[in-house]
């Protein structure tokens, strides 16, 4: 029997520095479990796309980093066919790991490859705004692009705690905007502070946003802030926060596989972490995709 092909993609700055440590552990791992490994060291998160996108050659496609360095290999696996696309394995080692969290990964990483050795798969929706993919959110407004602003090695020293200063950080100068989609007959109109479309369970962290959400069930939840006046719109923030978002009526919930949504002026996007495409947007459900867990 020959040996399953595995090619390794790892950030080394993510987690500080985690995987660079037990690289070798991980490479025994693999290859006790029958893999012949090749190992590239990504230099930006554009090589772990185009990487990606060239790794027809081999069964499985390892991804080591956090939520935006899984983000950069998805969108580089779906350019290739299904037929000859790898299934993708996780080694969880960013900072808020929300789609191994999803999946119930292991937290070490050992463990974790080891779960990749055993080769159990299934397969998981994708989003898609505009002509990128996203695995766990899109999301605009008060907060999101927080991730693309933290400095990797603040982010790296204080983990989550770097996202919510660099939040409070924001906020004085945030300007609401305005959206508009119709979603089942029904039009809707108003000025927001934060839109969100996930798949996951956990986004930034946040492990009760969205806890119904299922990563197979081909929707998406749609989650909107309506601008309510600052002390309002920060109490609706903090019942998010809390988990307590469903006994409040202001906000927004809804579920949709295919939403097209209007703004008022240019307002960027957020997938998974890392920039996204300008408005207006089309967000939809994408091709599905083999994960390892």
């Amino acid at each position: 029997m020959r040996s399953k092909r595995l090619r390794l993609i790892y950030n080394p700055y993510a987690g500080r520095r985690r995987l660079t440590a037990q690289l070798d552990t991980v490479i025994r791992i693999f290859q006790e479990s029958g893999h012949e490994v090749s190992i590239h060291r990504a230099s930006s998160p554009e090589d772990v796309e185009q990487i990606a996108s060239q790794s027809m050659d081999v069964d499985r496609l390892v991804i080591a980093g956090g939520d935006g360095s899984i983000h950069q290999a998805v969108n580089g696996l779906l350019q290739i066919s299904a037929e000859k696309r790898p299934v993708l394995g996780i080694l969880p080692v960013g900072t808020a790991n929300d789609l191994a969290y999803a999946l119930h990964l292991p937290k070490t990483i050992p463990e974790a490859c080891k779960v990749i050795g055993k080769g159990n798969s299934f397969e998981m929706d994708t989003g898609k705004l505009n002509d990128r993919y996203f695995v766990n959110v899109a999301s605009a407004g008060l907060l999101t692009d927080v991730s693309q602003k933290v400095d990797t090695r603040v982010k790296n020293t204080l983990g989550q705690l770097a996202y919510f200063l660099k939040g409070i950080e924001t906020l004085p100068s945030f300007r609401p905007f305005h959206i508009e989609f119709e979603n089942e007959g029904v039009r809707y109109s108003e000025e927001v502070v934060l839109f969100v479309a996930a798949n996951g369970l956990s986004v930034g962290g946040l492990r009760t946003l969205v806890p119904r959400a299922s990563l197979t069930d081909g929707k998406l939840d749609i989650l909107i802030v309506p601008a309510a006046g600052w002390p309002e719109t920060l109490r609706l923030l903090l019942s998010i926060l809390r988990g307590e978002k469903a006994n409040n009526e202001k906000i927004v919930e809804f579920h949709s596989s295919n939403l097209k949504v209007i703004t008022d002026r240019p307002i960027h996007s957020d997938l998974d972490g890392e920039s996204g495409p300008e408005s207006t947007w089309h967000i939809q459900i994408g091709p599905k995709i083999s994960v390892l867990c």
